[in-house]
């Protein structure tokens, strides 16, 4: 799970893609969220999202007639997929569609975050890669794999650190306002490089490695 903002990864987790891995997925996420805040989601096809997202995203209503209260979901809840149809290791096409919500008030509300207002998975798409160049014991045809569950999940926790406060972003840059001069021929600064940890408000400047491992848990 990814915010396509700051590009932080709020939740990742291990394991098959099962009922009770997409419902701990959401209630984790759930956890850390603001009271009230709701996101606009966006993911592949696979249906168990719907059912873990729409069991967390609303309240329980008691009818009128004072019959059992029924589960209502947050009428602010926004959610699509989009599907990839393959036939024969190629892609053929892709289906959009909507699942809770208007498809105009999800396009605005992508648009107010500076998103094309486009429903897509590139943005995890890319992370999953991301992940799999950074974590040698994901990386396709190695030899270096884990023996342990226990080892891959510290080198996952080690990464998710990494990424998050020592390793710049390239598309959370900002343009200086006045570029900085720089020592020697070098050509003046004209972007401030930020980490998703900075894009977040969390820190305000990219830690170092020695930093990153030095600070104290919790």
């Amino acid at each position: 799970m990814i915010d396509a903002s700051s590009k932080l990864v709020p939740v990742m987790k291990m394991g098959p893609r099962t009922m009770e891995l997409a419902y701990g997925v959401v209630h984790d996420l759930c956890q850390i969220l603001q009271p009230g805040c709701i996101p606009i989601f966006s993911s592949d096809g696979l249906k168990l999202y719907f059912y873990s997202l729409t069991a967390h995203f609303g309240c329980w209503r008691q009818p009128e007639d004072g019959q059992k209260p029924v589960w209502e979901i947050a009428s602010t809840f926004l959610y699509a997929q989009l599907k990839k149809v393959h036939r024969r290791r190629r892609l053929v096409r892709v289906e959009r569609r909507m699942l809770c919500g208007e498809l105009e008030h999800l396009k605005d509300g992508l648009k107010a975050l500076g998103l094309s207002g486009k429903i897509n998975t590139a943005f995890i798409e890319r992370l999953n890669l991301t992940l799999r160049q950074g974590v040698s014991f994901l990386t396709r045809r190695t030899w270096g794999l884990p023996q342990y569950t226990p080892e891959l999940e510290v080198s996952l926790d080690w990464w998710r650190g990494y990424y998050h406060f020592v390793r710049y972003h390239e598309s959370l840059k900002v343009k200086l306002a006045q570029p900085l001069a720089r020592k020697g021929k070098q050509t003046p600064r004209k972007y401030r490089r930020r980490t998703p940890a900075t894009a977040a408000g969390f820190t305000t400047h990219r830690w170092t490695v020695f930093e990153f491992l030095s600070y104290p848990l919790p």
